[in-house]
């Protein structure tokens, strides 16, 4: 760690200076709690003074770095004064702000990252490597090697670590297709010789030595990746190194040149030398929260396991909280793991029945470079062969908008090396295994955070009151904040007050306000679709009474006979996030519809305008062709 102002060097020498520093620098722009920096210093068990000592490192790190501060509670995402490096107080944590992130050497190494693999996607493997080499060129030894490090910087250099490694096989692989094996030599035995038990560098290596006319120290190389692999983790070499170890038995001639590796797709190891698929849509900017899950999902997916189990994790949530935004920022913090190509599979298609699975899987199998007709007809053949293309590849596939457990397993990747990220509408329909993830609503603080990063320059400073009432109106649904967010900044002229008098009497406006392409009522209307007769008969009953909670008993009682188990019954709606299950201090479940699903489900199931909703108020037009129209756009006959 070394930080430099104006060519001085102005590093803190005290450790837990360092330790601070190093997390807000990693995640810089971006809140760290002073749970998350508790937790960094003293793991569980901070003193007694961990708040006050906590300050004190904030303190100082401000007056040696000459950090400009920001006023208590200033909105997220401010700028500091004069554009300078700030450390700004926020509301539960602390922000390092920085106007230009490429000051520090590891965003600067993903962005040229970015930058080479964007030129090898657009066939320009010399630049790519020469702009692979200078990415690797910033690095000066370990990943905080001089740096205390409790668990979220462990996971930090780990994380960082395996970047490096990802970019070292993408560039190896590039200079061998470009018949620079002697060029890289050097730098591939000092590769296999910090990780004598990685498979792709051994491999690499033996292919440069053999084209250098070293085949003994090729062999030997094989060599010492066996015995090291049997002794430290019972492992014989995969087959593809085994096949390259005959090879070179063999003395095969296409392993002299370059030209042998057109041949295959893959370079030794099982490395693309191809650039594979770049399928994820843009990531969120204004994201906000979640913090957590996200912790456990990178954990879970992007470890290095022995196992040879493929890694599923299946993200569940309310209509509108937010699970495919999630998706994608776990899916664009996990992409350097997954160099051979990360997909994305959109089945809303599917759902609303304008497209075959089928159809989605051979979309999917084209971007991968198999040809359309040389693909086979029929689901299943078209999954066998899906599994076979990424059986030795190291592919993220991202699902979203998952209905049945049967539309995840055909697009479900062949390889322990890749994996999979699920954004279920139904937790009832998921796989059994793999680990699943629940989205709650967003937290007040979060809810205002979000609101500030969309409405931007619109401060809810001018009527706090009357922001805060709107985020209460939205419930914590990213969707919603950010369709009210948007409204007040396309319309200038409006007040937070103004719009909130508007929602306050006609519930249907915020229902179906647009954030991008999407409103809640469209979301909902998409999940109450695919219900069955008995649960949607069963969700007429507890829309019928303004009593907000109701226990199973009163259901069993009230529910018409032969409809089905009223239990069961209730804990699918709970599963499909339509109905919120509340246990009660002697265990007896309580069940409740949420206010905006409530208000939705009454427009969809009745069909009625928005006078009929509990608690609204009907505007002049209340029965307008607009209705006419969201009924048929959500797709519901009445």
């Amino acid at each position: 760690m070394r930080v430099r102002r104006n060519a001085e060097d102005v590093t803190p020498s005290a450790p837990k200076l360092r330790q601070v520093l190093a997390l807000l620098v990693l995640n810089a722009n971006s809140l760290v709690s002073v749970d998350q920096l508790c937790e960094e210093l003293w793991e569980d068990r901070p003193p007694l003074s961990a708040l006050t000592t906590l300050q004190t490192y904030i303190y100082q790190l401000r007056r040696r770095l000459l950090l400009a501060t920001g006023q208590h509670g200033a909105p997220f995402g401010t700028r500091p004064p004069h554009g300078c490096p700030a450390l700004l107080t926020r509301v539960g944590g602390y922000e390092l702000r920085l106007d230009n992130k490429q000051s520090v050497d590891a965003y600067r190494f993903d962005q040229l990252t970015e930058q080479g693999m964007a030129q090898l996607r657009r066939g320009d493997g010399d630049e790519a490597a020469r702009t692979l080499k200078n990415a690797l060129s910033l690095w000066q030894g370990r990943a905080l090697v001089d740096i205390s490090t409790g668990r979220r910087l462990s996971a930090w250099s780990t994380q960082l670590e395996e970047r490096r490694k990802s970019v070292q096989e993408q560039r190896f692989s590039l200079e061998l297709e470009l018949g620079r094996h002697h060029a890289v030599l050097d730098e591939l035995s000092e590769a296999f010789r910090a990780h004598p038990t990685h498979e792709a560098f051994a491999g690499q290596l033996m292919r440069a030595l053999h084209r250098c006319g070293r085949r003994p120290d090729a062999l030997n190389t094989f060599r010492t990746l066996r015995s090291h692999l049997v002794e430290e983790l019972g492992l014989e070499p995969s087959a593809q190194l085994q096949r390259l170890h005959q090879e070179v038995l063999a003395d095969r001639g296409h392993l002299r040149g370059p030209a042998a590796t057109a041949k295959a797709d893959t370079a030794p190891g099982g490395r693309r030398l191809a650039p594979g698929p770049a399928q994820l849509p843009a990531d969120v900017g204004d994201f906000v929260g979640r913090e957590r899950e996200l912790d456990q999902l990178e954990t879970f997916l992007g470890a290095d396991r022995a196992s040879t189990g493929m890694r599923v994790v299946e993200v569940h949530g309310p209509p509108g909280v937010g699970k495919s935004a999630f998706a994608v920022r776990a899916a664009h913090r996990l992409r350097p793991r997954f160099p051979d190509g990360q997909l994305f599979i959109d089945l809303s298609t599917v759902g609303e029945g304008s497209q075959q699975l089928a159809d989605v899987l051979s979309a999917c199998l084209t971007a991968c470079g198999i040809q359309r007709e040389k693909q086979p007809a029929g689901l299943d053949e078209l999954s066998r062969l899906f599994r076979s293309w990424t059986a030795d590849r190291r592919v993220l596939v991202v699902v979203d908008d998952v209905l049945t457990a049967s539309q995840v397993r055909a697009v479900l990747p062949g390889g322990s090396g890749c994996a999979v990220i699920a954004t279920n509408r139904y937790r009832a329909h998921s796989l059994s295994t793999g680990r699943k993830i629940v989205l709650p609503a967003l937290s007040p603080e979060e809810s205002l955070q979000l609101y500030d990063r969309v409405a931007g320059e619109r401060s809810r400073q001018e009527d706090p009151a009357a922001v805060q009432e709107l985020m209460g109106q939205c419930e914590g649904l990213p969707l919603a904040i950010r369709a009210v967010a948007g409204r007040l900044t396309a319309r200038p002229g409006w007040s937070a007050a103004r719009l909130a008098l508007r929602l306050r009497g006609n519930h249907r406006v915020l229902l179906e306000l647009p954030a991008g392409t999407q409103s809640l009522m469209a979301t909902m209307a998409a999940s109450h679709r695919h219900l069955l007769a008995p649960s949607q008969e069963l969700l007429r009953l507890l829309l019928q009474r303004e009593r907000p909670r109701w226990s199973l008993d009163e259901v069993v009682a009230r529910l018409r006979p032969g409809i089905g188990d009223a239990e069961t019954l209730l804990e699918y709606l709970v599963d499909v996030h339509l109905v919120q299950e509340h246990l009660t201090a002697d265990a007896e479940p309580l069940y409740s519809v949420p206010r905006l699903t409530r208000q939705a489900l009454i427009l969809l199931l009745r069909g009625a305008p928005a006078s009929d909703v509990p608690n609204g108020r009907t505007g002049a037009g209340g029965r307008t062709g607009a209705h006419v129209t969201l009924m048929k756009t959500a797709g519901v006959r009445r």
